[in-house]
């Protein structure tokens, strides 16, 4: 385990774009699959990958992200950390929700080749169509939900874990 540990280290510190890439793609993953086979037992490799592709994508920008508001309010004092936490959840909270919604449909919908619409309205357009309808309709409450799981979560990483180790 110290062996890992220290080669995520030296990876984060030489490339921490790379490395917030990578371990974004494996937690994510790795979370999607449990959670599913967990649930109902079985696995949507699919889901799982279109899941994991989605955090490799976003977490190099999240890692930035965490910079600034570090540079903004440096340290890991309770006044800095209550920023930083609610600085992240308005702006990066709904954000990622809509992100997340609007890129899952889209890819789900490629691998399986159908609009959940209509069958007369095929192609992206009826896609894309339904991802702004799914992401108006259910990001508001996805978003206050998310808030109950990532303010302690931002709480705990931005108290304790070190910048360079963040994922």
């Amino acid at each position: 385990m110290a062996f890992l540990l220290r080669g995520f280290t030296a990876l984060q510190r030489a490339s921490p774009s790379l490395a917030s890439l990578s371990t974004g793609m494996v937690v994510m993953g790795t979370g999607d699959a449990l959670v599913q086979v967990a649930g109902n037992g079985s696995l949507d490799i699919g889901r799982s990958a279109v899941s994991s592709v989605y955090s490799g994508m976003t977490s190099p920008g999240i890692y930035h992200w965490w910079k600034a508001l570090d540079a903004t309010w440096p340290g890991s004092a309770l006044r800095s950390v209550c920023r930083k936490v609610l600085v992240n959840q308005a702006v990066l909270g709904p954000l990622n929700c809509a992100l997340f919604l609007g890129w899952s449909h889209c890819a789900m919908s490629c691998i399986r080749g159908n609009s959940q619409s209509s069958r007369e309205e095929p192609g992206m357009s009826a896609v894309a169509s339904e991802a702004v309808q799914r992401i108006q309709t259910e990001v508001p409450d996805l978003a206050v939900k998310a808030m109950g799981v990532w303010i302690p979560v931002h709480t705990i990483t931005f108290r304790f874990v070190p910048p360079h180790l963040r994922i």
